[in-house]
């Protein structure tokens, strides 16, 4: 992956819905933390939620929110709101943002009105522009799909990790975010499977996503599956956990790539 120097890592976990990536952000995350990749800030991207919810976090705002509040005031008439929406944006965005020790995090949230998602898609591009800076790392839980990629939410990601599980649906999206963000800043992970059923898969893929590294694979475990049907923090799961253990090493190749050894 070309990359300048002192170049801030931020990444974007994408693919198809129902893959596993908000389980395997929040396992990232775990990670990074856990080779002190600190402060990180995490980004809930996907309007569904679910990252803030996995680590065991509550939102308590969101950016969705903050733009329901500049609609409000750009609507009640008053001829100095929308220099006040301009000089209030930064603080809008900043008051979604919420700290805990080594790291923080922001969800897009739910807009109440019916109708696209672009403004706030918007919002959540300029977000990731305010607030990356005094962070070590950022991770996003980009939503299912290709809207955040076309709407240009990741045209500062460095890394762009599409997640399949080894369907042919989930390979085709992968496709996809390749041909949509490059394949040279693209990197797949397969989520539940095991390293034979993965390298399989890699021997049979396509010229172009064989262009794109393959950091790693996560395969099924019974001890996350247990976590999720009881609403546990993936942040729980025991540190022999396969899943926790492998998206560890899959954190550690993503920060060795970010930080290269001269």
């Amino acid at each position: 992956m070309s990359r300048t120097e002192n170049q801030k890592p931020i990444i974007a976990v994408c693919g198809k819905g129902g893959v596993g990536k908000t389980a395997l952000s929040a396992l990232l995350a775990r990670g990074f933390l856990d080779l002190g990749a600190k402060p990180l800030l995490l980004l809930d991207a996907d309007p569904a939620g679910g990252l803030i919810s996995v680590i065991g976090q509550k939102a308590k705002s969101s950016l969705a929110l903050a733009r329901e509040r500049m609609i409000e005031s750009a609507r009640s008439g008053d001829p100095k709101a929308k220099t006040r929406l301009v000089q209030d944006l930064d603080y809008l965005v900043l008051e979604a943002l919420e700290e805990r020790e080594g790291y923080a995090f922001l969800a897009i949230g739910r807009m109440e009105e019916k109708g696209c998602f672009c403004p706030a898609n918007t919002l959540l591009r300029e977000a990731i522009d305010l607030l990356a800076r005094p962070f070590a790392l950022v991770l996003i839980d980009a939503e299912a799909g290709l809207e955040q990629i076309s709407r240009q939410v990741t045209r500062n990601v460095t890394r762009v990790l599409a997640v399949s599980d080894g369907s042919a649906r989930s390979l085709d999206t992968v496709k996809l975010i390749g041909e949509m963000v490059g394949e040279e800043r693209m990197a797949i992970v397969f989520n539940r499977l095991d390293e034979k059923a993965a390298s399989a898969i890699v021997d049979g893929l396509p010229p172009a996503l064989a262009r794109s590294p393959v950091l790693g694979c996560v395969p099924e475990d019974k001890t996350l599956l247990d976590f999720d049907r009881r609403g546990r923090t993936l942040w729980d799961l025991p540190k022999d956990s396969p899943a926790r253990k492998n998206a560890a090493k899959i954190a550690k190749a993503l920060l060795e790539e970010a930080n290269p050894v001269n």
